[in-house]
């Protein structure tokens, strides 16, 4: 078992400090056995969906070959089984298509819906590139340009940021000789980061095809609702902050017991044209969600009513909204069981403690 408050590692706030809860957006939760907040508050109502017109082409998608989105929020709005079913064949049609209109890319980053299979991170290389800003557009149609590169910075950024991880810190450790990490602790300190990664190369190359569209579309909320939909995003979200906690445990433990582990950070660290420790960038998935709802926000308040991107944003809203409180959610859970444990050791240990002091007392002469 690991105790975080055993050692100190200076890039790593210890988890009880005041400075840790303040940045942290979810709470620290050790995952499993190996150790041990609330819904955001944005302002933003997304339950209040605007009426909509139903009329729709039957079965069929729209001109520009993606499933038609009056389907799709239909069948996400109906709630019912077989909706569900319709929002699904929808998300699978949209995946077709850009599956057909990347011809660059190879088939296999792509996989049923249903599959729990990832693509491989090697497999995509697919960066979103945002037209030069053409003439006789609107002053809001400006701003939602501006939000769309602020979106993909952004995401850019955070892809650079998981790679960093994998590329920088888990590959040399997994090479280096003698090791420092162990084969366990490296699969805790870096558990569903690839993952997640791959979650998002997915992502990017839906982006990259919605951005070549975006001046004849300008939508980009229904690719959020076909992008963290899914079950296997929250499946590796979840994962990756419950087990948040033991990771850092795992860092600042070997940092006080191998002074080579600590060299290593510091070496990466100084090396780095941002010099973002270790921590910094683990951090980054903690935070995506939160950042992601603030920029979807800012694109709906520049979204006219009546425009076809106006209820997709307010889904994805939902969407995310409802991600970060199934975190928080399984995080309190997670606390909870994680409570429950330390009461119970603390009960067995002062149990022990009694029967000591009565087998000594009970030898003295």
């Amino acid at each position: 078992h690991l105790d975080p408050d055993e050692v100190i590692y200076d890039d790593v706030p210890r988890e009880n400090s005041d400075s840790t809860t303040d940045e942290m957006i979810y709470d620290d939760v050790e995952f499993g056995e190996e150790g041990c907040g609330s819904s955001l508050d944005n302002g933003w109502s997304s339950s209040e969906f605007e009426s909509y017109d139903e009329q729709s082409d039957g079965e069929g998608r729209g001109e520009n070959g993606l499933p038609d989105m009056q389907k799709l929020v239909k069948a996400a709005r109906d709630g019912t089984k077989d909706g569900l079913e319709k929002t699904k064949a929808a998300v699978r049609r949209g995946r077709s298509y850009i599956k057909t209109h990347c011809h660059e890319r190879k088939s296999t980053c792509f996989e049923d819906e249903e599959s729990e299979l990832f693509i491989e991170v090697e497999c995509f290389n697919m960066e979103p590139v945002l037209s030069p800003v053409p003439e006789g557009l609107s002053q809001q149609q400006v701003v939602r340009r501006c939000i769309l590169g602020s979106i993909l910075e952004s995401e850019k950024n955070y892809l650079d940021a998981l790679k960093r991880i994998l590329e920088q810190y888990e590959k040399p450790l997994l090479e280096i000789e003698p090791r420092l990490l162990s084969d366990r602790k490296l699969k805790v300190t870096f558990y569903r980061i690839r993952e997640i990664l791959q979650c998002h190369a997915l992502f990017q190359i839906a982006l990259a095809c919605r951005v070549a569209e975006w001046d004849s579309l300008e939508m980009i909320g229904d690719v959020f609702v076909a992008s963290f939909s899914k079950s296997m995003v929250l499946d590796a979200y979840c994962e990756y902050v419950n087990n948040f906690s033991t990771a850092m445990a795992v860092v600042r433990k070997t940092c006080a017991s191998k002074p080579s582990f600590l060299d290593f950070l510091k070496q990466r660290q100084d090396t780095s044209s941002d010099r973002v420790t270790l921590y910094g960038l683990m951090m980054k998935p903690i935070q995506r969600f939160p950042q992601f709802i603030l920029l979807l926000q800012d694109m709906l308040k520049n979204t006219p009513a009546g425009h076809s991107d106006r209820l997709p944003l307010q889904m994805a809203l939902t969407e995310l909204e409802t991600l970060a409180e199934k975190l928080n959610e399984k995080k309190r859970e997670a606390d909870q069981r994680c409570e429950i444990r330390h009461i119970a050791k603390a009960m067995n240990e002062r149990y022990l403690n009694k029967i000591v002091s009565s087998i000594v007392w009970a030898l003295r002469p």
